[in-house]
């Protein structure tokens, strides 16, 4: 009876015990509920959206990250690939008049854009004319037209850097409104290159590269062949778009897939790839 009378108290004592520490448990979970609650206000709607919302991208923040894609061996192996692909399509250029020709050259231009932002699309338009005068030159020499090809270039890389399109988003209804938004982005770039470039930089241009060749401003054969040149835009541009929305979904797919896989092979982890 002595016996179970002392188990009895010790098991007393141990609850007791275990009573003690789970109230110091419960008082230290308040204590820290309280603080958090005085240190952590509670926020309004209004800051909440404010959060929710991304910070807007600064213009020049696109020129600066495409500058650093520079860095990587992709960019630049990649875009020398382009500027080849570039040089040879040039040879298939259609010239109607001497100031008017049809090219499909500007496919590459939307690509290098399109991957690698519009400082790498300006490098690319400057160093494919230079090269393709060198190769073939045409008249005399005048920077103003190889910064028009840089600044055609820059436009799509304004528009088009960082396109998410592949093939078969054109035909997923899921993300169809997506998909639009992104076709939406090619129509505007190349609106953006047939307005300031086509119809007003490449005619001042030319004003002031025959005025420069004569000695005295000309301007009259540039202005009596700018209704053909408006004409010529205006029906080469819905094709032009046709053009770039069917062919800039297969460059992206094949770049993401090229090199989706080689990742995949250098460190051993499989990647999926959305096609």
């Amino acid at each position: 009876m002595a016996l179970s009378n002392n188990n009895k108290n010790v098991y007393k004592k141990n609850k007791a015990k275990r009573a003690k520490k789970r109230n110091k448990a419960n008082l230290l979970k308040d204590i820290n509920k309280i603080s958090t609650t005085k240190s952590t206000p509670k926020r309004s709607k209004k800051d909440a959206v404010k959060i929710a919302k991304k910070p807007k991208r600064h213009f020049f923040g696109s020129f600066k990250e495409s500058a650093l894609e520079l860095k990587d061996i992709r960019c630049l192996v990649v875009t020398a690939m382009l500027i080849a692909l570039e040089l040879a399509i040039k040879g298939l250029t259609l010239h109607i008049t001497d100031d008017l020709k049809v090219s499909v050259a500007f496919i590459t231009k939307a690509a290098t854009g399109m991957l690698f932002g519009p400082t790498v699309a300006f490098i690319e338009g400057i160093v494919s004319d230079t090269i393709g005068f060198m190769i073939k030159p045409t008249g005399a020499f005048s920077p103003l037209f190889t910064l028009q090809e840089g600044f055609a270039a820059m436009f799509y890389g304004l528009f088009l850097y960082k396109l998410k399109l592949t093939r078969n988003e054109l035909h997923d209804k899921t993300i169809q409104k997506q998909s639009a938004g992104q076709i939406l982005r090619i129509v505007l770039a190349k609106l953006s290159v047939a307005v300031c470039i086509n119809l007003f930089y490449t005619p001042l241009a030319l004003i002031i590269t025959n005025s420069m060749a004569a000695g005295q401003f000309v301007y009259g054969s540039t202005l009596a062949g700018y209704p053909a040149r408006l004409l010529k835009n205006a029906i080469q541009f819905p094709v032009d778009c046709i053009l770039l929305i069917a062919f800039l979904p297969i460059v992206s797919t094949a770049y993401n897939l090229v090199f989706k896989r080689n990742n995949s092979r250098k460190t051993g982890v499989s990647f999926g790839i959305n096609l």
